[in-house]
């Protein structure tokens, strides 16, 4: 495939509709052939022809298909032409090059999920999610029964600010090149990506480490000529992330989409629209989405925690601002999403945790105390200003940046489970540590409440540090607190014999995780939950544990009378 420079990857899904994302060498007509893989050879196979779209001097294109059959298995081929009307050249690879449409939601088919996050590539020790290519190729005969419908990539997938660099990515070009090196330069990895449907949301290393960490972050650096890195990180993620997530939507539905549209229609370079754009974007003249949603049951919402943190304006105090995760328009599209799934279980996806260990979440959660009014009495106003200020410089010291610090939306987060039905799932990664938590609103009945199950897998391909190895151990023995509105508690660790040891429940080695749901027949809605981390053992992908769930909520129904 001496004609591709990345690619391909499987992205957005649904019961009848797939793309395909890809990079090439030279600008090209790209066709895509797919035919159901249980159908034999001379049936008429689903064909799409896109043709790249120029940015930056680099070429790219997107085929979507169509009015495919749901929870079908498919195989596919890419070809290419020179010339728009010049018959393709069909592409030779050895990658297992096929992906599943999803059950339709009325089906009652179990969901499995892989997800992870954090993989640097300068880091030593086992990749698991190359390994993870392994496992799947070992196990295509039973991909229907074994293989998972969607991989979310929950953040890192690049480290654009690794010291082995020697410099942080500023330009358009130097975050593409990162890119290519993480999907294009390890077998394994690319074998996961042309199999597996992958989703994708960005945390803070796709820019630079601890972006937005505080309100006054972003201010900050565009004074010292950041919005470079900034927009041009944006552009780089869009074109390998987020432009695959939003594929199967109109482009009417989102500026980028339109962009690319238009792009590929004229021909001309769109790196200045993209930019431009995404500019309006980090100045706040005008929003921006990254969020997005799944077509699953149970179903999935992914947010944008990163960049629709609260921003302060040059010159303004963080004090004068709440501090918010997320944004109150993201905030209430989770609140309409929701109300159509009154009845299921949620899996909500966060690329920082909200629950995190019981000591560490106290902690963030006492930085992140404020009043959400501002004060009228003149004196209490200075000194609510001069301790928000000492928090602020607290939580960047500490690297505080998870959902509890930012109070506002804490506080909604919290209102929004305690009017649940279902239990809800928070997936995460970030913390460079793999653990597993559950939390409710206290006073109500187990019958009745709704429970918070936080699962963090992390990382693919990283690890703390010494000293940070210490403080997670040193403060892992606390098991359960109240603080903030939920009791919450961690999660056992089932362990295997051959690995080493996950003391107080935590996982501190690469891994990834397959977590499935089993819909219940008692309840509509409920789910029976496993949760396995796969490590590297002996250069092959094996479980190396497992969450302790309580009983689904049926159960836990049918105890209480």
């Amino acid at each position: 495939m001496e004609d591709l420079r990345a690619g391909p990857l499987v992205r957005a899904v649904s019961p009848d509709g797939i793309t395909i994302w890809t990079e090439w060498k030279q600008p090209c007509e790209v066709t895509l052939s797919a035919a159901p893989a249980d159908v034999a050879g001379d049936a008429q196979p689903h064909v799409v022809v896109a043709r790249t779209v120029t940015i930056g001097s680099r070429y790219y294109a997107l085929c979507v298909l169509t009015a495919l059959r749901p929870a079908t298995w498919y195989t596919y081929h890419l070809g290419c032409a020179d010339k728009p009307g010049e018959p393709a050249t069909w592409l030779e690879t050895t990658l297992l090059q096929c992906f599943r449409t999803l059950d339709l939601p009325d089906a009652g088919q179990p969901l499995r999920l892989a997800y992870g996050s954090c993989r640097r590539l300068t880091a030593p020790g086992p990749d698991a999610l190359s390994a993870f290519g392994g496992w799947l190729r070992d196990r295509y005969a039973e991909r229907e029964t074994l293989w998972p419908r969607v991989l979310l990539l929950i953040g890192d997938q690049i480290y654009a600010d690794d010291p082995a660099q020697r410099s942080q990515a500023r330009s358009f070009a130097e975050f593409a090149l990162l890119y290519v090196k993480a999907w294009a330069g390890d077998e394994g990895v690319r074998q996961v990506l042309a199999a597996l449907a992958s989703l994708m949301i960005f945390d803070d290393h796709e820019i630079t480490n601890n972006w937005n960490i505080t309100p006054l972050w972003q201010a900050q650096r565009l004074r010292q000529g950041g919005a470079q890195m900034l927009i041009d990180g944006l552009v780089a993620y869009w074109v390998y992330q987020g432009w695959g997530n939003f594929g199967l939507q109109d482009a009417a539905d989102h500026d980028l989409l339109a962009i690319m549209r238009q792009a590929e229609e004229s021909g001309l370079d769109a790196l200045a629209a993209l930019q431009e754009r995404i500019r309006q974007a980090i100045y706040r003249v005008k929003t921006l989405k990254w969020d997005y949603t799944l077509p699953t049951m149970p179903p999935i919402f992914v947010f944008d925690a990163r960049a629709d943190r609260s921003v302060a304006p040059d010159q303004q105090s963080a004090a004068d601002i709440a501090p918010r995760i997320i944004g109150k328009e993201q905030m209430a599209r989770l609140y309409a999403w929701a109300g159509a799934y009154e009845e299921s279980t949620l899996v909500l996806v966060s690329s920082v945790p909200a629950l995190l260990p019981p000591a560490i979440g106290l902690a963030e959660y006492m930085l992140g105390l404020r009043p959400l009014r501002p004060m009228a009495f003149a004196p209490l106003r200075r000194l609510v200003r001069f301790v928000s200020s000492r928090q602020h410089g607290v939580s960047a010291r500490m690297g505080f940046e998870h959902w509890p610090v930012f109070y506002a939306t804490w506080r909604e987060l919290v209102a929004f489970c305690a009017q649940r039905k279902r239990d809800l799932f928070i997936l995460s990664g970030d913390v460079h540590f793999s653990y597993a938590m559950a939390a409710h609103v206290p006073g109500s009945p187990p019958s009745k409440r709704a429970v918070l199950y936080q699962l963090v897998t992390s990382p693919f391909r990283n690890e703390l540090g010494p000293p940070e190895r210490r403080l997670i151990l040193a403060q892992s023995g606390l098991k359960q607190l109240i603080y903030g509105g939920l009791h919450m508690r961690t999660l056992a660790l089932a362990r295997e014999k051959e690995t080493e040891p996950a003391p107080f429940g935590l996982l501190l080695q690469n891994v990834i995780a397959l977590v499935t749901y089993l819909p219940q027949a008692e309840e509509k809605g409920v789910y029976e939950v496993e949760h396995v981390y796969m490590g590297v053992v002996e250069r092959k992908l094996v479980k190396v544990g497992a969450t302790n769930f309580p009983a689904p909520r049926s159960a836990r129904h049918q105890e209480s009378t």
